[in-house]
């Protein structure tokens, strides 16, 4: 790792955002910033403040704006966007002007980005109190597709370079980026009295979907049929899904609830001889076992802590990842919930209904409480892609949707970050997911 020294000269109530915002700025390069004042400046550095006096050739100067300044000391929730920068063929927003030898401030973007503020600042939420794709800049601007946060990072990175600092990124065991296959556990089996229900009663008696005779019969029997034999589609999926990732050499995270309760729940026992055998499977292969709490548990720190514990006790080890039930998340009091679980990682903030970048960057990033001011122990693994939300939320078809992901996976390789997609064990159940198992062996392919 290389040093660079860096100096920051900014109002008191703005310091603590600017050394997460450097921080996080210079996270994905083989560099570590060291925080000097000004005056000790010395080589290829990075000052960010207005005083340019006797300031050397080779400091990067990054000169804030009073604006800024205000922005963050009130509660809005996204800034005014008048201009773009124009990069190749790709438009980047520039949320906050600045002076020095840029016209843009990439440390206050990526504060805003990654700090969570706009969701912190946003105050409607959808029917499972998420903050919504809707409500977002993304939105906004129609930038879910663009990591914003990195191509600032990129713009940086070339000015460094121009001023002698020999910058590399980080790899990720020698690859330069990496694809996160991983799985959400919903449901240990399909066939339950809630399905029959449905597939009986509500769509062959009831006709609830509007559905032509042959197709309420043809569901008819398929659900009597699944009365007089043991094989289950969602447990076909699971241990099919954990084959196709083995089988190339790879692994995977399998994200297990431990309780629940509700409608938006449905329980299953951890030592229950198939769920718990498939504990055993992942194990022996190394794949890793996250926790993915029920739907109550983001509002209740007691929740959370005993169904890790219970996940824990059936494991026989820690378990470190976590990812919300429905991605229900509230920033920052779910980040302070996580960490005090005992989590150091986190795979929760993706668009519930819109694949893209929630956060705009597609690289691990440490959490931070923008009320307080605090940086949080738990690490970022942004989610980028899930299969429900191409299929059901943006309403795409099986090409549309390998080549959405195919896009989105292009991007994430070229700023070395991480793919990291979700898919559910309902794959290959074409009367209810049609097409999802395909999209899964196409995105392995």
């Amino acid at each position: 790792m290389q040093q660079i020294y860096c100096a920051i000269d900014v109002p008191a109530e703005f310091k603590d955002k600017a050394l997460y915002g450097i921080r996080m700025l210079l996270l994905p390069f083989r560099i570590e910033p060291v925080f000097v004042d000004r005056v000790a400046l010395k080589g290829c550095s990075i000052y960010y403040g207005s005083d340019t006096s006797d300031l050397s050739p080779d400091t990067l100067h990054i000169g804030w704006v009073t604006q800024t300044i205000q922005f963050f000391a009130q509660s809005e929730p996204k800034p005014l966007v008048s201009r773009y920068l124009r990069v190749a063929d790709h438009r980047i927003p520039v949320l906050f002007e600045a002076t020095g030898d840029l016209s843009y401030d990439p440390v206050a973007t990526v504060v805003y980005y990654l700090s969570g503020w706009q969701e912190v600042h946003t105050t409607a939420t959808d029917e499972h109190g998420r903050f919504a794709y809707e409500h977002s800049i993304q939105h906004e601007l129609g930038t879910a597709d663009q990591p914003t946060v990195d191509w600032y990072r990129h713009l940086l990175a070339e000015l460094l370079r121009k001023k002698g600092l020999h910058l590399e990124r980080k790899e990720w065991g020698g690859k330069s980026w990496v694809f996160c296959p991983t799985h959400d556990i919903d449901y240990d089996k399909k066939w339950r009295p809630g399905i029959y229900k449905r597939e009986l009663l509500d769509r062959a008696v009831l006709n609830s979907e509007r559905e032509s005779v042959f197709q309420r019969v043809d569901r008819a029997f398929e659900a009597a049929k699944s009365m007089f034999h043991d094989e289950d589609p969602f447990r076909h999926a699971f241990v099919r899904m954990r084959d196709e990732v083995a089988r190339r050499g790879w692994r995977a995270t399998y994200f297990m609830k431990s309780g629940g309760s509700g409608l938006r729940d449905v329980a299953y026992s951890l030592t229950d001889s198939f769920v718990f055998q498939q504990l055993t499977e992942l194990n022996r292969n190394k794949f890793e076992i996250g926790h993915h709490p029920s739907y109550h548990s983001f509002l209740s720190i007691d929740k959370l802590h005993s169904e890790k514990a219970t996940l824990e006790a059936v494991c026989g080890f820690p378990i470190q990842s976590h990812r919300a039930h429905y991605l229900r998340y509230s920033h920052p009091s779910s980040a302070h919930q996580i960490q005090a679980s005992g989590f150091s990682i986190d795979s929760t903030l993706g668009f519930a209904t819109r694949c893209g970048f929630r956060h705009a960057t597609c690289l691990p990033f440490l959490l931070y409480d923008p009320l307080q001011d605090i940086e949080l122990g738990v690490m970022e693994m942004p989610l980028v892609c899930m299969e429900s939300a191409l299929f059901n939320r943006m309403n795409l078809n099986l090409e549309q949707a390998q080549l959405a992901t195919h896009d989105m996976m292009e991007t994430c390789a070229q700023f070395g970050g991480a793919f990291i997609a979700l898919w559910h064990n309902t794959l290959w159940d074409e009367s209810d997911y049609p097409g999802w198992g395909d999209h899964f062996i196409s995105t392995l392919s």
